[in-house]
């Protein structure tokens, strides 16, 4: 029986795991040797939606595991398997990192401030890897891939060259979905490194996620049917 990819209409050749598995410390590199992959989430996916996507997935880690936000889980994962891979193949990394620059941010939650360097973001590449993983939830929450269109608001990165007003507008959406998503439940068994939450209003064929890597790093998914 054909199985379709849960990202497009190829037909399935290997399972894609979601979010991807670079995001999920091994044991050596865990603290306390904590088996953070357990039960991991996989879909069936196409080459392409699976293989050929890795060097988005890398420079995905990057960005939330150097993230102020990330929790500590995140910032053991940047010490060790971020940095490792740093030593072997610097392009990468070399590419992030010369482009920062120093900065003083400011938790709009806690209003805690942190000394951070900023980088340029490829919101492409980085907006590639989140569609994707909301494309997964669904299709691992609901049985069945997605067809409609997806949008994904990521409310842990900020520009600071942002006018007053739109960092206003971003931490109002973070708590307004902050309140939305605040009684429904958490999914995944490994929340240290991601969690999700889902809502499909009754009635709608659209879908909301929440979706939170390394504790702070929080999204939120729009789904939305074509026409």
């Amino acid at each position: 029986m054909r199985e379709r990819c849960f990202a497009c209409d190829s037909d399935a050749t290997t399972r894609e795991h979601v979010p991807p598995l670079c995001l999920f410390p091994e044991r050596k590199d865990a603290l306390g040797a904590k088996d953070h992959r357990r039960n991991l989430i996989t879909v069936p996916a196409c080459a392409s939606h699976n293989v050929a996507k890795s060097g988005d997935d890398w420079y995905f880690l990057w960005v939330v595991g150097t993230n102020v936000a990330a929790n500590t889980v995140g910032t053991q994962q940047a010490m060790t398997k971020i940095a490792r891979s740093h030593v072997r193949r610097p392009a990468l990394g070399n590419a992030i990192l010369d482009a920062a620059r120093d900065v003083i941010v400011v938790d709009s939650r806690s209003g805690i401030e942190h000394e951070a360097a900023e980088t340029p973001l490829d919101y492409v590449r980085f907006g590639r890897v989140l569609d994707l993983v909301a494309l997964g939830i669904y299709r691992h929450h609901f049985r069945a891939p997605w067809l409609g269109e997806v949008r994904v608001h990521a409310d842990f990165i900020a520009n600071l060259d942002d006018a007053a007003a739109g960092r206003a507008a971003r931490v109002a959406f973070f708590e307004a979905a902050s309140q939305f998503f605040g009684s429904e439940p958490r999914h995944g068994d490994n929340p240290d490194v991601f969690w999700y939450q889902v809502v499909k209003p009754q009635g709608r064929h659209d879908c909301l996620m929440r979706l939170a890597f390394y504790g702070g790093c929080t999204a939120t998914a729009i789904l939305e049917r074509s026409g």
